[in-house]
Parts: structure tokens; sequence; C-alpha cells
């Protein structure tokens, strides 16, 4: 299995299947999917951000397990 399509790999991986689908069954007409892009766009800024942090400041693995993404993503929509 490819990096991009395992969920321990990408984080956003619901995401793009969502807006591959949308995609696919809009016929790949865009402005039928915005909501499903934007949400996968800010998922993938949301994870690098967290992926930087952890380089800068030296943790590793940069990108956290399936189980630390479930913890740190609920400890964010607590928070806002």
């Amino acid at each position: 299995m490819s990096e991009a399509k395992n969920s321990d790999s990408n984080p956003c991986l619901q995401e793009q299947r969502l807006s591959f689908k949308c995609l696919q069954d809009s016929f790949g007409d865009k402005s039928q999917c915005e909501p499903q892009i934007e949400n996968y766009k800010d998922c993938k800024t949301f994870w690098y951000n967290i992926f930087k942090e952890r380089k800068n400041n030296k943790i590793r693995p940069y990108m956290p397990s399936l189980e630390e993404r479930i913890k740190i993503k609920k400890e964010y929509m607590n928070g806002h």
C-alpha cells in the first residue's frame, strides 16, 4: 500500500477520499466540491504545522502516530 493511501502516514486520508469521491461524482467540477476540497486543505495545513513544530522541537516521529493524532485532534477540538 502506498504511503499516501495509508492512514498511519496520511492523517488526511478520509478528507482526501471524500474530496476525490466528490470530484469523481461531479465529473471533475471543483465548484461542486469546494467544502470537501477546503476541508482537505485545512487538514493538510493543520498536520503540516504539527509536523513542523515537532521537527523544530526534535520530537520523533515528526508525524505523530495514529493514536497520538487522535489525542491531538481531540485536544484541538476541545480548545476551539
